[in-house]
């Protein structure tokens, strides 16, 4: 026996409510002397054990009716041997649906979703009375919409109608394991999970521990297919700034990838670029892209003002609508302050370390320079300490010996913020201090500085740079032999670069960003908090090397602040259900934000405050399962107005279904349906059966002894 509404069998208490109505009208009460009453008194004891029994009578037909009445509120049902032979026992059920984003796929109809919207409410339908259920959405995660079994199937099937598309790709086995352990905990018999997906290959990665998993005897489970093959879909699977700095006023360049997912190939691809939202403003197509296959094409864009924007690169629609477009989210800028700590100052300019520096940073006539959107201020070492390093972008040491212990503080200080130093040694570089302090104490830099290798102006025995093979987005334009060449550059003297191997807290491997010939590193570069370290192994000048006197020089200065910026940016593009933190204002502490999500007016977007965390002010958002452009509106005055991304996982635009003979190895632990996309859901296997109800019995039981109750009361009732 069971109750699917066992909360109202606190309304059999009612039954105490007759009980003392009928103590409170026998209390004892008291007697006055009346002459007359002396007549009624003998017949009165002749009709008292009938009047008791009357009374009696009635008090247990009220009991037996406010009890009926409760049992049959609570919805009693009997369940298991004995209810066999009446009936099919109730379902426990566990409701599995895929909602990552190749389950919006669609033919110009009904979207995959959609169909399995409709095979879920089918399944709610289709369980017997008495049934519970549990409803799970996943895509790489699991979302439990309704995460213990209910009896109240309506609010199942609602949450299955409402049931949103994600951009999130598909993993099988999580949801899985969550259905399984869901079921464990009640250890119902007749427990049930049905599995909603379209069957596609890439979610299915972990196979062999899927059919682990789905031959636990715990429950029986029905995997039910949506959606018929697709040979064609085409995808942006990359978009990147592919310009060293996106500055106002200057076309900046775009980097598209489409990557042809189908068996055919694609022809004639338009590809469009907008800025925020706004009309296109370029576009352009690439010709063919193979089966399989990716290409790229170059489109500009222009900004008008400084501040944060989101890019948008476009294709045709296709079946499947999360995929054709992908959205960066990045900062135009107008002004970029460098600091230059020059540590040989001369009284010639053209003689000081960081003159060609200060051209290269900003190549234009002297009196242009006010213009141009990159500024550098030159100061020497000892003014580092007094400095306020957070007004510029990024820091550059030029063969500085060493610094105070204050300035070292600083610059951590700056890094962790997200700040960016590069650091150019030279004859007067203290190696042990850079590697015990920046390396040892710290853990910033990407090397060790080692001996100094070559000898001044000496060319017999200089190093040149490499020539091919540049994998490093710094130097990555010069893998077209259209952009010129580093390698006529010739280094006399350099620092040994040795990689740092100990891994270290809050750092990020090192890279190398550029080799010498010999495969020697020559750049190197790390991620250290929220900033970059970029180090060189000669100077910024003339002294050890030619490099400045090339044209190169100028272009590789940019790119490698350009990679200071894009450190500091970063953080506006995550992948889809990454969290967004934003390193804010100080003075913004305590202020609410609005944020919208693609697609959702500013007004009406979700709520967060910044706080302080770890010591910075930040802002966190991890409500981030669409892709494409999200704003965030802080309440300043006027607002201060933050924009990010959010991008797919492009693996998931593979929409070719596991293969056939896998899901036959399935047969074994789970029946595998696929739904035609119309019609009802044909379910071969047994279900389970009802379980027996008795509230209708209870509810004519109560009648019946209510109408008894009535009669009886009016025939005690009557005179005698």
């Amino acid at each position: 026996m069971m109750f699917l509404n066992p909360l109202l069998l606190f309304g059999t208490a009612a039954i105490a409510a007759p009980i003392l109505i009928h103590l409170f009208m026998n209390r004892k009460i008291k007697r006055m002397v009346w002459a007359a009453m002396r007549f009624l008194e003998n017949s009165v004891q002749k009709n008292q054990k009938r009047l008791n029994l009357e009374e009696l009578i009635l008090l247990a037909l009220r009991c037996l009716l406010l009890l009926l009445l409760a049992l049959a509120l609570a919805r009693p049902m009997l369940r298991g041997a004995g209810s066999a032979a009446m009936g099919k026992g109730a379902e426990t059920a566990v409701i599995v649906l895929d909602n990552s984003y190749s389950m919006g796929q669609n033919d110009g109809g009904a979207s995959r979703l959609d169909q399995a919207r409709k095979v879920g409410e089918q399944l709610i339908d289709a369980l017997p009375a008495g049934s519970s259920a549990s409803v799970l959405l996943f895509s790489d995660v699991v979302q439990a919409m309704i995460p213990e079994p209910t009896y109240d199937l309506n609010l199942a099937r609602k949450i299955i109608r409402d049931a949103k598309l994600s951009s999130r790709p598909t993993r099988v086995r999580p949801a899985l394991d969550q259905a399984f352990e869901t079921l464990s905990r009640h250890g119902a018999a007749g427990a049930a999970i049905y599995l909603i997906t379209d069957g596609q290959a890439t979610g299915w990665t972990q196979f062999e521990e899927i059919r682990k998993v789905l031959s636990n005897p715990g429950a029986s489970t029905r995997i039910i297919l949506v959606g018929g093959p697709e040979d064609h879909n085409l995808a942006v699977s990359d978009l990147r700034l592919a310009s060293a700095i996106a500055s106002v006023g200057a076309a900046s360049q775009f980097d598209v990838e489409v990557s042809n997912f189908g068996v055919n190939e694609a022809k004639a691809v338009a590809v469009r670029l907008n800025i925020d939202g706004e009309s296109p403003i370029d576009e352009g197509a690439i010709e063919t892209i193979p089966a399989g296959a990716a290409k790229h094409i170059s489109l500009f864009a222009k900004f008008r003002e400084a501040g944060y924007h989101t890019v948008t690169a476009k294709i045709n629609a296709d079946h499947l609508p999360t995929d054709d477009q992908r959205t960066v989210a990045l900062r135009a800028v107008d002004d970029v302050q460098v600091l230059l700590v020059d540590g040989d100052p001369r009284a010639e300019p053209r003689d000081s370390e960081t003159f060609y520096l200060r051209n290269a940073l900003t190549p234009v006539r002297l009196e242009e320079r006010d213009k141009h959107y990159v500024k550098t201020k030159t100061i020497a070492p000892a003014e580092l300490s007094s400095t306020k390093l957070s007004d510029y972008e990024a820091v550059v040491l030029a063969n500085v010996a060493e610094i105070a212990p204050t300035a070292v503080e600083g610059l951590a200080a700056y890094l962790t913020r997200g700040g960016g130093l590069i650091i150019f040694p030279g004859d007067k570089t203290i190696a042990a201090f850079y590697n015990e302090n920046f390396g040892k104490k710290l853990g910033m830099l990407p090397a060790t500085l080692g001996s100094i290798r070559g000898q001044p102006n000496q060319r017999e025995t200089a190093l040149n740079l490499q020539g091919e093979g540049y994998t490093n987005g710094i130097v990555s334009i010069w893998n077209d032999p259209g952009a010129g060449t580093l390698s006529t550059s010739q280094f006399f003297r350099a620092f040994e670069l040795i990689p740092v191997t100990a891994p270290v807290a809050d750092a990020g491997e090192p890279n190398i960003v550029l080799k010498y010939a010999d495969g020697s590193p020559a750049v190197m570069e790390r991620v250290w908090k929220r900033g970059r370290v970029i180090l060189f192994s000669s100077t910024a000048d003339d002294a050890w090397n030619d490099m400045p006197l090339h044209p190169a020089f100028v272009p590789l200065m940019a790119r490698t602040l350009g990679a200071i910026l894009d450190r500091q940016d970063a953080r506006l593009n995550i992948p889809v259900g990454g969290t967004f933190e934003f390193l804010a204002d100080p003075e913004w502490v305590d202020r609410d934000a609005i944020i919208a999500r693609p697609g959702e007016n500013k007004d009406s977007g979700s709520l967060r405050r910044i706080r302080m965390v770890g010591g910075l002010p930040l802002l966190q958002f991890d409500e981030t399962s669409q892709a494409g452009a999200y704003e965030v509106t802080v309440k300043t005055d006027p607002p201060s107005t933050v924009k990010f991304a959010a991008q797919f996982d492009s693996s998931e635009s593979r929409l070719a279904d596991l293969p056939k003979e896998k899901f036959d190895a399935l047969s074994s632990s789970a029946q595998v349906l696929r739904w035609s996309g119309s019609g009802p859901l044909d379910i071969k296997a047994a279900k389970g059966g009802k379980g027996v109800e008795w509230w209708t019995f209870l509810a004519f039981l109560a009648l019946v002894v209510a109408c008894a109750e009535v009669g009886l009361a009016g025939v005690f009732s009557a005179s005698k």
